[in-house]
């Protein structure tokens, strides 16, 4: 039987605030210390309850982290009484809690944050499988506050009691001050913050015996084929240290949810299904045995070529579309009609790159910046323009130096009224401050009669400080397939969101992996809920804050997958403005 993979769970950013009058609850004692509390039930949502106790979302979550990301019918929300009376005194109910039962070789651990099962099987010194045997739940996952029965031998009885008692937890859910943004595993279909949209691993077995019990009934599910997303990502969820991509990989993942959430204002349902791949190919094809994955409307594959090819093959004949958003090289969208390349191909943005030279800089000469013994890794640009030169009848210039280039290189180029593009060799940001301060000396030599500009790189569009000054100094022209900016509204309204919601900021990454996820997420469901539940790439053309989508199909025949036809020609203006041209 397949395992269930973890969910990255929600979480919110603890905002300190007073309950401006004394909850309408109950109060007993929880680790000698009064709680209000609440028993959930059915079809409570986070927003009912809020508008019921009379608090915020946030203050809801900061008590009950588990809050943010599900409600089951059963659990026990916990608020302080010290954090949301009124002054007045509280009846305190009679402590009737039971110790828990004294067995021989067991102890009780209370999940903290940040724990996995993998990691308290470390703890204690025993097999993963020897827990999960006491605890049918935890082949699922593990959650914060939750209490694992953990068998040990009798040397390590009382160590061991030591640690389980750690906890800043009680039955189930997080006391007040308990840290939140803890990756958490769901077992069941979870209603996010603001229904209706749903995200759930659906494939858990018989040992879950509440999951009728579960808040998922608020959704609606359309008449016609209910729309779903696949996540299949190496999230490396096992490892102790997951590294930098994966964490680019969760980046992308809490975008997307937000995108979700962003959505989630009708009455239809969608469903996110999401697998950790561990990187591994054995795992992926283990996993394709899932039906929400295969009956999936579409997968968000994995980048690794071979697990690209598993995945075609599993549902070969079906409508799922594969998404392929992590793997710019691989080719299989030329020749399956299920594959989606959303990153635009490299011969077609060398092709659109031609095109907006041709119309922003028609009769410049082309000049070739080289350098002699350096980097010069866009060779395979430097051919593709240059052939598409010599086609036109044009021999482009090819200026060489060696180590920095000097303005006087530049400036004895003829004098005749010609103008030239100067197009370097290399995208690196090292290559870039060995020519850069020759041209903007030599455009500035010119600057009454403009003889020089300045054509790039998407590797350019990472640049800051100094060298993203220089690019709107020489006011330069750059082609990619993405681009943010910083400081406008979209962009700070979302990263805003995305601190509230996981109470962190994104990873500072070009391009930027949380909006890449929520650019995705938006197109995707968009388009999903506009055809019935099926991923249509005719759709239209749709702008996101980092990319943008326009789908064509590979070639003429219908045997072939689509592309993402579209890239951004910037333009770095003098008054530190980007000029966003899409071709």
């Amino acid at each position: 039987m397949n395992r269930l993979i973890r969910i990255l769970g929600l979480s919110l950013i603890l905002l300190a605030a007073n309950a401006a009058s004394a909850l309408d609850l109950p109060v007993k004692n929880v680790n000698g210390k009064p709680y209000y509390y609440y028993t959930v039930k059915k079809g409570d949502t986070v927003y009912s309850l809020i508008a019921r106790f009379g608090i915020t979302r946030a203050q809801l979550v900061e008590s009950n982290p588990a809050a943010a990301d599900m409600l089951k019918t059963g659990d026990t929300l916990y608020f302080a009484v010290d954090k949301f009376s009124d002054g007045k005194p509280v009846v305190i109910e009679a402590d009737d809690a039971k110790t828990q039962p004294s067995e021989p070789g067991i102890v009780y651990h209370q999940v903290r944050k940040g724990e996995t099962l993998y990691g308290i099987s470390k703890k204690y010194n025993v097999d993963q499988e020897q827990i999960v045997a006491l605890n049918p739940k935890a082949r699922f996952g593990v959650k914060t506050g939750s209490t694992l029965r953990i068998p040990v031998s009798a040397e390590d009885t009382a160590a061991a009691d030591t640690a389980a008692g750690q906890a800043d937890v009680t039955s189930g859910n997080a006391v007040a001050n308990a840290p939140v943004a803890t990756p958490i595993e769901v077992t069941a279909e979870l209603t996010p913050v603001n229904p209706p949209i749903e995200r759930a691993p659906d494939n858990y077995d018989a040992a879950i015996d509440d999951t009728e019990d579960i808040t998922d009934s608020i959704a609606v599910q359309s008449a016609s084929r209910p729309a779903s997303i696949a996540v299949l990502l190496p999230f490396m969820l096992d490892s102790e240290t997951p590294g930098r991509q994966a964490l680019h990989y969760t980046d992308f993942y809490k975008g997307l949810l937000l995108a979700a959430d962003t959505l989630s204002n009708r009455g239809d349902s969608l469903k996110i299904f999401t697998y950790d791949t561990a990187g591994d190919l054995s795992r992926v094809k283990e996993l394709l045995s899932d039906t929400n994955i295969t009956g999936a409307s579409v997968i968000i594959a994995p980048d690794e070529s071979s697990q690209l090819a598993a995945i075609a093959d599993a549902v070969t004949g079906s409508d799922t579309k594969i998404i392929n958003v992590f793997n710019v090289r691989d080719s299989l969208f030329t020749v399956n009609p299920l594959f989606i390349q959303t990153n635009t191909p490299h011969s077609v943005m060398y092709n659109k790159a031609m095109q907006a030279i041709s119309q922003l800089y028609p009769s410049h000469i082309p000049v070739i910046l080289r350098n002699e013994n350096g980097r010069n890794d866009k060779a395979e640009f430097i051919t593709y323009l240059t052939a598409e030169y010599n086609a036109r009848g044009i021999e482009p210039i090819e200026l060489v130096y060696d180590g920095a280039l000097i303005s006087s290189k530049i400036e004895s180029l003829p004098d005749d009224g010609s103008r030239y593009l100067l197009i370097p060799a290399s995208g690196s940001l090292n290559e870039f401050n060995k020519f850069i301060h020759a041209v903007k000396t030599a455009m500035d030599a010119s600057a009454d009669n403009p003889r020089f500009s300045l054509f790039g790189y998407p590797d350019w569009t990472a640049f800051r400080n100094d060298a993203e000054s220089l690019l709107h100094a020489v006011n330069a022209t750059v082609f990619s397939r993405f681009y943010y900016d910083e400081n406008s509204f979209d962009t700070n309204s979302f990263r805003q969101a995305f601190r509230r919601w996981y109470g962190d900021d994104m990873i500072d990454l070009v391009p930027n992996q949380a909006v890449l996820g929520f650019d995705i997420g938006n197109m995707l469901i968009r388009n999903l809920r506009a055809n019935e539940g099926i991923f249509n790439p005719d759709d239209d053309r749709y702008v996101g804050i980092q990319s943008s989508f326009r789908f064509s199909r590979f070639g003429d025949s219908d045997n072939s997958g689509c592309y993402n036809d579209e890239i951004y020609i910037l333009r770095f203006t003098p008054e530190h403005r980007v000029e966003r041209l899409t071709f």
